[in-house]
């Protein structure tokens, strides 16, 4: 008989959960094995989170950045020289004698400034852009009654209806510029030696063929992709008449005994003005965006949820910018004008009531201010193609269904924030007019918040778009070093 066998000691629970812990490892050491990237891949994983500092000074001098930087300034020299460019048959003392005049009176300094400083000098830019701003204000007023050329301007058409209705407003300043030179060749005709009928119809079309010019030149500005140039020749004359404006109140401050505190509190108020504005400018909604390719990606594991969340619809507080403040200033200048051409009393007498020092000038400037605001933001920002331009990236807003609804959802956003953005220009405009009346330190040439806000409003676009294009450059250095490691 076979010897009974010793029953076997029994295993130890510990050896169970040794072997379950080695066949976990196991199966994760195989999954990260299959899962993990070669070593180019990561390389190119790190490279695309590791955000790369900008060095802009060397990228201005780069690509053909510095050409155009080049050609913008080049541009901007020859409009201000235009504006020194005399017309013939004038007096030249009499006229300087009787702009001067007009403009310690509150009647063309402001106006003058606008269009570019050349209405005193009798030069051939004289009109500058001021038909160009008349005629985009009356279009913009048109545009919003007439549908046909809303359906122009809001691209329904494509690019050459954009165009076209570029086109009907600069056929449309040119018949401007020739009611305008008529009515300045009108005005300084006692300051002629020779004013007869032939003359008269000579400087018409003079003012009206240099108008036109300086539209010339802020298109080709505006092609640059570096500003506005219609925002940048206003600039530019503003920024020309800053010493003589900045000389002409410190003296004014000197003569009085309180001048050094009136001038210290002017000072913060610009300062609260400007720091104001830029943040207004920048500020944005931001509303997200959902790609449906991205989550189609994080679905099937290929994606990344690293960057969830930050993908985003930004809507500016601001989308217009400073044109509302320009159009404002053109659009209240036009009585002083018209007044100045037709000597007509009834409307020196309105022109008077308009003009900055004037009792309505700030609630009249800040309606206007508020409306045409939030007026251009609609036509800078259609909700309509910001919905179809979402549809055709497969991209959605998060609860918010895509076509009608999200084009519903839009328009209540650009609503609300364009009126929020309407109401604190309108109050920072106000500001540093409410600070002139209370400290009595009026500057001249009225240079004031419409002034102020148009300087520091243009200098951050300009900024701005500026650095958008050295960030293409950027961008585009990178691709170009990209391909050439690889070839190398």
């Amino acid at each position: 008989p076979q010897a009974p066998q010793a029953p076997q000691a029994p295993q130890a629970p510990t050896s169970k959960a040794v072997y379950g812990v080695a066949a976990l490892l196991a199966g994760a050491s195989v999954r990260l094995c299959r899962e993990r990237p070669a070593a180019s891949e990561t390389a190119l994983v790190r490279r695309a989170e590791v955000k790369s500092e900008v060095n802009y000074l060397a990228l201005l001098t780069k690509g053909d950045l510095p050409k155009r930087i080049a050609i913008v300034i080049i541009l901007l020299a020859l409009a201000r020289v235009g504006f020194y460019i005399p017309l013939y048959g004038f007096d030249v003392d009499a006229t300087e004698e009787y702009f001067g005049r007009q403009a310690s009176q509150g009647g063309l300094g402001f106006v003058d400034q606008l269009f570019g400083g050349g209405l005193g000098r009798v030069s051939l830019f004289a009109l500058g852009i001021g038909p160009y701003i008349t005629s985009s204000i009356i279009f913009q007023i048109l545009t919003t009654i007439t549908p046909s050329l809303k359906a122009l301007a809001a691209g329904e058409e494509g690019e050459a209806g954009r165009e076209k209705y570029k086109n009907y407003i600069k056929i449309a300043s040119f018949f401007f510029a020739l009611i305008q030179g008529f009515g300045q060749s009108t005005a300084l005709s006692p300051f002629v030696f020779d004013n007869g009928p032939i003359w008269s119809l000579q400087i018409t079309l003079q003012f009206a063929i240099g108008s036109m010019i300086t539209l010339f030149i802020a298109d080709q500005i505006t092609e640059q992709k570096l500003g506005n140039g219609s925002s940048l020749l206003v600039f530019s004359s503003i920024v020309a008449n800053l010493p003589r404006t900045i000389g002409a109140t410190a003296a004014k401050a000197a003569d009085n005994d309180t001048g050094a505190a009136a001038a210290a509190l002017f000072a913060a108020t610009l300062l609260v003005t400007i720091l104001g504005l830029v943040y207004v400018l920048q500020a944005e909604r931001r509303i997200p965006i959902l790609f449906a390719k991205r989550l189609q990606d994080e679905a099937s594991g290929q994606g990344s949820t690293d960057d969830a969340g930050q993908s985003y619809l930004p809507i500016k507080l601001n989308a217009s910018g400073v044109l509302p403040l320009i159009f404002v200033g053109s659009l209240l200048s036009l009585p002083a004008l018209a007044a100045n051409y037709t000597k007509a009393p009834w409307l020196q007498s309105v022109a008077k009531s308009l003009l900055p020092g004037s009792d309505a000038y700030i609630p009249v400037s800040m309606v206007l201010i508020a409306l045409f605001s939030y007026v251009s933001t609609f036509q800078v920002l259609d909700p309509k193609d910001m919905a179809q331009n979402l549809r055709k990236q497969a991209a959605a807003i998060p609860q918010v269904r895509p076509g009608r609804e999200t084009e519903e959802y839009l328009r209540e956003v650009l609503s609300r924030t364009s009126i929020f953005g309407a109401i604190i220009l309108a109050l920072l405009f106000v500001l540093p007019n409410l600070i002139e009346l209370v400290t009595k330190l009026s500057t001249p040439n009225s240079f004031g918040g419409t002034s102020l806000l148009i300087l520091v409003g243009v200098a951050a676009d300009t900024w701005r778009q500026l650095q958008a294009e050295l960030l293409m450059q950027q961008y585009s250095t990178d691709v170009d070093q990209f391909y050439k490691g690889r070839r190398t």
